[in-house]
């Protein structure tokens, strides 16, 4: 017992010696960093303030469909002959696409009226000519043969029909051999110049948001940097959707890429508010003592604080609406170790300019 106690006091001694003179090695080197701040000033990275444009955007799930596209529907009963494309392929307006039976009932039908009124018109225009009947006779059998060939034209774009409009195929619903019926979607043509999207978004957003305003799709790239495809809100509307119990905003954008497509899923971010010359300060430049935020202004090697006004707020960015001016210099990094008055010790920035 008593062995123990002895060893427990020499281990109780060599801790206090060792502990004590820790002590008096540590105290020099704190006394020294403190002289050294005093005398050199505390360190801090420094920025002169600009103005730059600053934005803030609400996203926005849409479906994009193309501007100008166009559905042909079939006219008649019969089955597909031919298809003359793919999906993918581009097209021009007029172009024959779907075939069906050169010998359809409804073809066969309009060609043989048509041959029956030419051949009427042309012997009747003879005996007009020589006054063999009369004028009013003449103009009806005139009528009935332009009639019969708007009707072969329109039993013909039944027949072979024609893309409606320039673009590409996007959908194509009909195969070779199947019977289709009047009303049946054959295919669908889009024109990718040119993509609108309608978003829907609540009332308490709505106002935000206004008729010019720039919006913008982030187009994926793979493995490059995406592509940001910028457009332009063309309609809000005035009156709630009542199923979404939100209001309709149409977005339009003008794209010669080829990977926008018509029924894809995007994200479209719109413009809700913009400072073209907006002073920017980051939220670790800026303190708040409870008195309101503030800033640091840097004159000669010291260090003015000055109460500020902020306006809007993006992500670690903050509008600054009063207090500050273009062309002051401030304390970016270092902020919190700082008092009014501070003398400071400007070394490089270590941060990315963002954070």
């Amino acid at each position: 017992m008593l062995q123990k106690t002895i060893f427990a006091s020499l281990f109780l001694s060599i801790f206090l010696v060792f502990s004590c003179s820790g002590n008096r090695d540590r105290g020099p080197e704190a006394a020294s960093m403190e002289q050294l701040h005093e005398q050199n000033g505390l360190p801090v990275s420094v920025r002169e303030v600009e103005s730059e444009d600053f934005s803030i955007f609400l996203k926005y799930p849409a479906i994009i469909s193309a501007s100008s596209e166009s559905t042909a529907y079939a006219a008649l009963d019969d089955i597909v002959r031919n298809i003359s494309v793919m999906v993918g392929d581009t097209v021009r307006q007029n172009e024959t696409i779907v075939s069906f039976s050169a010998d359809n009932r409804t073809l066969q039908q309009a060609s043989l009226a048509h041959e029956n009124a030419r051949t009427t018109f042309e012997r009747s225009s003879f005996l007009f000519r020589n006054n063999d009947i009369s004028r009013q006779d003449f103009d009806a059998i005139r009528m009935q043969h332009e009639i019969s060939i708007s009707n072969l034209r329109a039993a013909n774009d039944m027949v072979y029909v024609k893309a409606p409009i320039s673009g590409t195929i996007t959908q194509i619903n009909v195969r070779v051999t199947e019977n289709v019926r009047p009303g049946m979607p054959l295919f669908t043509v889009s024109n990718n110049n040119a993509f609108e999207a309608r978003l829907y978004v609540g009332i308490d957003e709505i106002e935000r948001i206004q008729v010019g305003a720039r919006a913008y799709i982030d187009i994926p790239q793979g493995r490059q940097r995406d592509q940001s495809l910028e457009g332009r809100v063309t309609q809000v509307s005035l009156s709630m959707d009542s199923q979404r119990q939100s209001f309709p905003v149409t977005v339009s954008f003008d794209s010669i890429t080829h990977r926008l497509v018509s029924g894809m899923n995007v994200d479209i971010a719109v413009e809700t508010y913009r400072n073209e010359n907006a002073i920017v300060l980051l939220q670790r430049e800026i303190v708040n003592n409870g008195m309101g935020p503030a800033a640091f202004i840097v004159e000669d090697n010291m260090v003015r604080k000055i109460a500020i006004q902020t306006g809007e707020i993006r992500g670690l960015r903050v509008e600054i609406t009063g207090g500050l001016n273009e062309g002051d210099v401030i304390v970016s990094e270092g902020v919190q170790q700082l008092n009014a008055g501070s003398r400071i010790n400007i070394v490089p920035s270590v941060l990315p300019s963002g954070l």
